[in-house]
């Protein structure tokens, strides 16, 4: 009877796996992130990174209705990377590049800006992976811009897609928000 009991509950277990994966997708929302890429592909854990607080270039002096949320992103893969899900709030200009060539570092391969009103929470979700032989791996992003009490803050999330996973970061130097406007800046890499 041990022994059933013990097969029991490891077919019980094992059944939990997809909807671990599951729930962790359903973190960002209804988001389709894996159907971009062929065969399945895991989100791995999340690194959540605090926004430097700084001046930006070309922040006006003055509160405007609107402010930029702008997004450079490097690919030092060695392979060219697709875009895949994203959910932007904003009038765009532009959208995020359909396809990221790869460059050697510390070149960046492309970028994407959006026209957001100025001291305004929001939530932007963008994400670039690629398929090579034996599987896909890739980057998600997600900035969360809060304004409370006067300022502006944020947060940006960064899970790694796939078993064997890329490598997925921020440049902090070339990242930031300003306090006052919630203008941001975020240079993000995918190795």
């Amino acid at each position: 009877m041990t022994r059933n009991l013990k097969r029991f509950l490891a077919v019980s277990l094992l059944s939990l796996t997809p909807a671990a994966a599951l729930a962790e997708q359903h973190a960002y929302g209804d988001f389709d992130f894996l159907s971009p890429w062929e065969g399945y592909v895991s989100i791995l854990p999340e690194e959540t990174l605090q926004l430097p607080a700084r001046r930006l270039n070309g922040g006006a002096a003055s509160l405007a209705a609107n402010t930029l949320n702008t997004f450079y992103i490097a690919n030092w893969s060695g392979v060219n990377v697709s875009r895949g899900y994203y959910s932007l709030v904003g009038t765009p200009n532009p959208l995020p590049p359909n396809s990221l060539p790869a460059v050697t570092p510390p070149a960046l391969s492309g970028y994407f800006e959006l026209i957001v009103p100025a001291q305004t929470s929001l939530t932007q979700l963008y994400s670039y992976a690629y398929t090579f032989p034996g599987g896909s791996k890739g980057c998600v992003w997600r900035l969360v811009v809060t304004f409370a009490n006067g300022v502006c803050s944020a947060t940006i999330d960064q899970p790694d897609l796939g078993a064997q996973s890329a490598v997925c970061r921020i440049d902090p130097t070339l990242s930031g928000i300003d306090p006052s406007t919630c203008q941001t800046q975020v240079t993000t890499i995918i190795q």
